[in-house]
């Protein structure tokens, strides 16, 4: 096996570089025929480690664009340096080809800008704390998930790369025609609207994209999005994925049905609330409570809850001629206390506006002044601290 490997090195150097004495349409038997050998050399990988991966994945772009084929041609050479053990500093190339991205937006062509971005993936994947067995499974999700995931890179890069789309409105309208893409379309959403300020679009592109944004929107809404991508893509950009995430993914079908039946459970928990404490003052009134003490309490509440028990107490006491003879004079008092708060707030947002000292009613009768200085600090922090 040391001769054979031996007698393979030009050959394998030959491979690496996407040679096309080797790599061509006549001689693909022998392409096949070496890429077996170095699967079963088990010197090739370290052999291999003297040549520079962002040098390797440089002349295959180079060949692949020229010959018109896809990045499937590439990937196995990828395969079988890792499975081999290809030692490099991962951080290093990592951090190099995260600089060629940024740099691609502006010399690369289409086909360069895919192979530096999926080298890139594999570096970032390599870096990470993950037994071998777990970087080679998300290898496998990269590999098998690029065709979407070259559009996400596409758009953090900020040009369209694997693919010959002149704009982000056709890679959208692409995505959006692709039924097995849509599982994983809010993280394309989430991207563009990450980064549709700084994509440079004129007001005919700006709409065109809005439109198609507006037609994921629609798949959105009729797709159950998978996480499975989750994971790998927060590898791929740890610094952006989460946040973009966080801001920008809609609420799915179940989340807001989610959110809907807690409302619906609160509401009812609420009004079974109400009605119990408007039992509460119905049996104090009959227990001989002095309606005045009724009014009082009544007062402590909001307006509107006030509101809401006096006319569940109304149809309770309905036969009450005392409490139906007192209601009317109670819900009076209710309406002025409301009329009071809004007034009161009115007034706080005029003066806000003016950035005056602002006196509200505090407590049980007390009166505090509200700098601008407060007004401003209270947006950030909450009411100010005399409140």
């Amino acid at each position: 096996m040391d001769e054979l490997h031996r007698q393979l090195q030009p050959y394998y150097e030959m491979y690496l570089f996407a040679d096309p004495k080797l790599i061509n349409e006549k001689s693909y038997n022998c392409q096949l025929f070496i890429r077996d050998c170095a699967t079963a050399d088990d010197q090739f990988a370290s052999w291999a480690e003297q040549f520079e991966l962002d040098a390797i994945t440089e002349a295959w772009a180079d060949y692949l664009r020229k010959a018109d084929l896809s990045i499937g041609y590439y990937r196995p050479i990828v395969r079988i340096l890792l499975e081999g053990g290809y030692d490099t500093n991962w951080h290093q190339l990592a951090e190099t080809l995260k600089n060629n991205l940024h740099e691609a937006e502006v010399y690369s062509d289409y086909k360069t800008g895919e192979l530096i971005a999926f080298l890139h993936g594999v570096a970032m994947l390599m870096s990470t704390s993950w037994d071998d067995a777990k970087k080679m499974e998300l290898f496998d999700l990269l590999c098998d998930n690029w065709e979407f995931l070259k559009h996400f890179y596409s758009v953090m890069i900020r040009r369209p790369i694997g693919c010959r789309l002149p704009n982000f409105s056709a890679v959208a309208n692409l995505l959006v025609q692709q039924p097995k893409y849509h599982q994983y379309i809010h993280i394309f959403y989430c991207v563009l609207c990450y980064r549709e300020p700084t994509l440079n679009l004129s007001k005919v592109q700006k709409k065109s994209l809005e439109n198609q944004m507006e037609r994921i929107q629609n798949v959105m809404d009729c797709t159950k999005p998978s996480d499975d991508l989750d994971e790998l893509c927060d590898t791929l950009f740890p610094e952006d994925f989460q946040r973009m995430l966080d801001e920008f993914r809609p609420e799915t079908r179940e989340q807001v049905e989610r959110e809907r039946n807690r409302l619906r459970y609160e509401v009812g928990l609420l009004t079974d609330q109400m009605s119990a404490m408007a039992n509460r003052l119905k049996e104090a009134l009959e227990n001989s409570v002095p309606i005045p003490e009724i009014e009082k309490q009544l007062l402590r509440l909001s307006p509107g809850a006030a509101l809401d028990l006096c006319g569940k107490m109304t149809l309770m006491l309905s036969d009450n001629q005392a409490w139906m003879n007192s209601m009317p004079d109670i819900k009076e008092k209710i309406l002025k206390k409301k009329e009071e708060q809004d007034q009161q707030l009115a007034e706080l947002l005029q003066q806000m506006a003016g950035k005056t000292p602002v006196s509200v009613t505090a407590g049980d009768g007390g009166v505090v002044q509200i700098t601008d200085k407060e007004i401003i600090n209270s947006s950030q922090t909450g009411l100010p601290e005399q409140l």
